[in-house]
């Protein structure tokens, strides 16, 4: 009777130790799982983990489609620019003066008999 008492009561404290440890071994599992995640002073963490961030993902982004209407409002833009620079060029007499013939400045008015053939407009002045 004392040697199954004293089988018992050996058995029944291994059990239990082994239920203590188990639960420490789960808590012990969840702390190391969680100091990894997080980086600390002892234990910085890998240079990935510190300077990955959520990124927000904008509307336009999302598709092909929106990325496509971004590219072509671009476009649009630029070609504005071109044509209100082209607009401005035209604004200059050498374009919108009829007396200066195409040339890049005025040309002179000669007297009669000294009167010059011009290669670039054809006309004689």
């Amino acid at each position: 009777m004392k040697y199954t008492l004293l089988v018992l009561l050996f058995l029944g404290s291994f059990t239990l130790a082994q239920a203590q440890s188990k639960k420490e071994k789960k808590r012990q599992k969840k702390e190391t799982q969680a100091q990894k995640e997080l980086p600390s002073s002892r234990e910085p963490g890998s240079s990935d983990n510190l300077f990955r961030g959520q990124r927000k993902m904008s509307k336009s982004s999302g598709s092909l489609e929106a990325k496509a209407v971004q590219e072509y409002q671009q476009r649009m833009k630029q070609n504005a620019r071109k044509y209100n620079k082209i607009d401005r060029i035209k604004d200059r007499p050498q374009y919108s003066d009829p007396t200066y013939f195409g040339h890049k400045r005025k040309p002179k008015k000669r007297p009669v008999g000294k009167r010059k053939f011009c290669k670039e407009c054809g006309i004689v002045h």
